[in-house]
């Protein structure tokens, strides 16, 4: 059953922006623009599964992850046995984006820009599907879908870079445009497998510490899998920042993103009876850096075979409660966590076109 709570609001967010703009004193054209954006989720969108009890009462993990485990009877934590997805609001939910952008102009005919864009989105569900069901699946989660954690959005960039320098001569044009950005592909460290029972694969990991593991308090199956885990955590910037919390959804970050791009232009003077116009040459030159080294200029994705960050998976609960578990097969030494991107999108190319420009 796919239904709207009879109490739905229509989404809105309130807004609010500040800016400052300070022109230095030189004798050209000289600017610094502050910008910071806040909004905050007044009427947010979620779906929930009305059929499905609160896990509050239910009993919990042993150990440092020790989260609610659902009843393995499904008639035990549903009440019916037909699913009910529910539009409902939240208001649960805020971001902010902050911008400086430098504008220099020495000569009449060179200009300078530089800017550099930070991008914060929380979030209790970004819907992400194509109906009800899989809206309401695909949000990795500590205690199953139906109680999200306000997490980053899944469509965010949070750090992006430009730099430009332009020269307009008489009849030539050059522009050199530099770009970088971080994350937009985001992803989850996730167990692999249904730890809590609810019958949804996306129960965000544990990340242990070193005293939990010597302490017992999170367990391998074997000494290769705490092994080949330890030391790919070790090498991991996220794991090893965020030891002995639950990851967060939506917060692992593709790495920096380096582009250079050219473009040149040429004006040829046209001359129609009395009026003179201009036939336009242009020629960009994409993703330079590229042409030199394949791996430049190139984004990153996650590694397949860590199959989108479900590099541990459950064995067992042993005789004390505590999860077991087993590390990804392809968590080797020396695995890379990203991989490059393999699209034509990621190359160097040529562009050329020819516009009129009318007096």
């Amino acid at each position: 059953i796919s239904a709207v709570d009879p109490n739905f609001k229509m989404p809105q967010v309130w807004k609010t922006s500040f800016a400052v703009d300070y022109q230095f004193p030189v004798s050209f054209p000289f600017s610094v623009t502050g910008e910071f954006m806040y909004n905050k989720t007044v009427n947010g969108v979620m779906l929930s599964n009305w059929n499905m009890m609160d896990p509050d009462g239910f009993k919990r993990l042993n150990g440092a992850d020790n989260r609610h485990v659902y009843p393995s009877n499904t008639a035990d934590y549903k009440y019916t046995k037909t699913d009910a997805y529910v539009l409902t609001n939240t208001n649960k939910g805020y971001g902010y984006t902050a911008n400086i952008t430098l504008n220099m102009q020495p000569t009449e005919a060179l200009s300078f820009t530089a800017s550099y864009t930070h991008t914060v989105q929380k979030e209790m569900s970004g819907m992400p599907g194509s109906n009800a069901e899989s809206a309401f699946t695909y949000t990795p989660t500590v205690e199953g879908p139906n109680n999200p954690a306000l997490h980053n959005s899944q469509y965010v960039t949070p750090d992006r870079a430009f730099i430009s320098a332009t020269y307009n001569g008489k009849f030539d044009h050059f522009s050199i445009f530099y770009e970088a950005w971080r994350g937009g592909d985001n992803y989850t460290y996730m167990y692999d497998g249904d730890v809590n029972g609810d019958n949804y694969n996306y129960d965000v990991m544990y990340i242990p510490t070193k005293c939990d593991i010597e302490d017992g308090k999170f367990r391998f199956a074997s000494e290769d899998d705490m092994v080949r885990y330890m030391d790919f955590a070790a090498n991991d910037k996220y794991l090893t920042k965020h030891r002995g919390e639950y990851a967060e959804a939506y917060s692992l970050y593709t790495p920096w993103t380096h582009r250079i791009d050219l473009r040149y232009a040429h004006d040829f003077k046209v001359r129609i009876g009395n009026t003179t116009n201009a036939l336009q040459l242009n020629v960009d030159f994409k993703n330079v850096l590229n042409m030199f080294n394949p791996k430049w200029g190139v984004s990153k994705y996650m590694n397949p075979t860590l199959k989108e960050g479900r590099i541990l998976a459950l064995d067992r609960i042993d005789g004390d409660g505590v999860p077991v578990f087993k590390t990804n097969a392809n968590v080797q030494p020396g695995v890379q966590t990203w991989t490059p991107a393999t699209g034509i999108g990621q190359c160097w190319y040529f562009q050329v076109g020819i516009k009129y420009l009318f007096n």
